[in-house]
């Protein structure tokens, strides 16, 4: 699990979603595609810390829910103060239902990843048999305040599958030690987002892990 791979610059023509009025979302036209250079980790982070250095990072759960309700705001950069755990809990049904299948067989042919009505290549995509919670915590000491969202991290489900089959029964150890104490002691930061039909309910779509700086760098 890494960040290296999901570093480039990439160029495509894209449009302002026509239904969907938050802010951040646009249609992409996935065929346009054009993978451009790979923005490499280097000496701590440098050029991504540069690349990022705009944008707002909030430090309190609270502060985007009340952004979103003012802007409609619907993707935010958070670095909360500390990791509680990790919830794993078993999903309701193992197997994709016919609604999920509809739904990803929609979603393929938007993409261009399949034939118009290929279920069965949609089926050899194994379903994850767990959702996987963050709790953590915004604030300091009387003014701490604890939270839960979903892990959505496609990394996340590769881990799960790394470790499954690698250690089998065992799997549960090696992924907490990943996501409960590896990730945490680097400067992790959660990128929130939102749905279109469901705007104030958020989760986290990815996990962002810079090393920690020296002291004479500028931080985050």
């Amino acid at each position: 699990m890494g960040c290296s791979s999901r570093s480039q610059w990439i160029s495509a023509k894209v449009e302002k979603a026509k239904a969907d009025h938050r802010p951040e979302s646009l249609t992409i036209k996935v065929d346009t595609i054009d993978g451009g250079d790979i923005v490499l980790a280097g000496r701590e982070w440098a050029e991504r810390r540069r690349l990022m250095s705009p944008l707002k990072v909030y430090q309190h759960f609270d502060e985007i829910d009340a952004a979103q309700r003012a802007t409609n705001l619907s993707l935010a950069l958070m670095k909360p103060a500390r990791i509680v755990g990790l919830d794993i809990e078993t999903v309701s049904d193992p197997d994709w239902t016919e609604e999920e299948l509809a739904k990803l067989v929609q979603e393929q042919k938007q993409g261009g990843l399949f034939d118009a009505e290929d279920k069965p290549s949609i089926r050899t995509l194994e379903k994850l048999p767990f959702d996987f919670y963050y709790r953590y915590e915004c604030g300091e000491g009387p003014t701490t305040k604890s939270f839960r969202h979903k892990l959505l991290d496609w990394e996340v489900g590769a881990l799960y599958w790394t470790c499954y089959h690698r250690h089998g029964v065992d799997w549960e150890r090696h992924f907490r030690q990943k996501l409960e104490k590896e990730l945490p002691s680097k400067n992790l930061m959660l990128l929130m987002g939102n749905q279109h039909r469901f705007q104030n309910q958020w989760l986290i779509i990815s996990l962002i892990y810079p090393p920690h700086q020296v002291q004479t760098e500028f931080a985050f």
